[in-house]
Parts: C-alpha cells; structure tokens; sequence
C-alpha cells in the first residue's frame, strides 16, 4: 500500500506520516518528493505552484491513495474545484492540526469539498485524535479495490 500526501507547504503532511509510521514527530522541511515506508511525500511548493502540478499527477500512478492534506488553522486554499479529478486514484481528505485553538475544520472541510473529495478525516498528529479512524479508512479503500 503506498499513500501520496499532497498539500501546502505547513500543512501537516511530514508530520502526520511521522505519526502514522510511529516515529518521533520532528519538523523535517520536505525539499522534494521522498518515499517514507508506505507512504510519499511530497514539498507544499509542488502543490503551490501549478507548474509542479504535472509530478504531482505522474508522482501518483505509484500511489493507491492520493489524501489531499489541509491545515484547519490555515484560511488559504490551494486545492482548486475539481482537482480530484486530475488523479486516477482513490483520493481523500485528511484535515490536521485539529487540536490547535485557532482551528477550523469546518473551513478545510469546505475547502476539500470544493476539491471533489467526499472521504473527509480529522486529525491531529500531536494529540492523535482521528489517526485511528485515517488508518482504518485507508485499509477500508484498500479492500474495496
């Protein structure tokens, strides 16, 4: 199983494979596209930029999950309508950084909807609040395939 995060650069995305992957959670700057265990990471700038959009869609023919990552203390949205449908694979929402005080999951709820995502989790790497429901959608994707 290989899962692809995509999302603005702060968003969570480092992190929350730290979490995932039972690591110690340490910022890490992802300066281009590394493979992580199960898992592919990807720079905020690729998906702050459009011109990186095309390595972004290749990069995902070697995923079978592509989660587009936002940050619910963050009011930006990089994700544009429809994006979703750029990518040949099951593709959810993962919304972070919940337990923070300025948190608006609703907001990236909305952002992610726009985006063409239904599948919609929220997390929060620190805490560990939604990571249990995020790993369990991931394997239920996995057997539907």
């Amino acid at each position: 199983m290989k899962i692809m995060l995509i999302g603005a650069s702060g968003a969570g995305k480092t992190t929350l494979i730290q979490r995932l992957q039972d690591l110690e959670l340490k910022y890490d700057k992802t300066q281009a596209i590394e493979y992580i265990g199960n898992f592919i990471d990807t720079p905020g700038e690729y998906m702050q930029n459009r011109w990186f959009w095309g390595p972004l869609t290749v990069t995902s023919y070697d995923a079978d999950i592509v989660g587009f990552v936002h940050d619910s203390t963050n009011e930006d949205c990089w994700f544009n309508g429809g994006l979703r449908s750029k990518f040949e694979r099951p593709v959810i929402g993962i919304v972070t950084k919940v337990d923070q005080p300025d948190a608006n999951p609703s907001r990236s709820r909305n952002y992610l909807e726009f985006a063409g995502v239904t599948d919609i989790y929220e997390t929060s790497a620190y805490d560990g609040s939604g990571i249990e429901a995020l790993s369990e959608g991931f394997h239920r994707i996995l057997e539907k395939k």
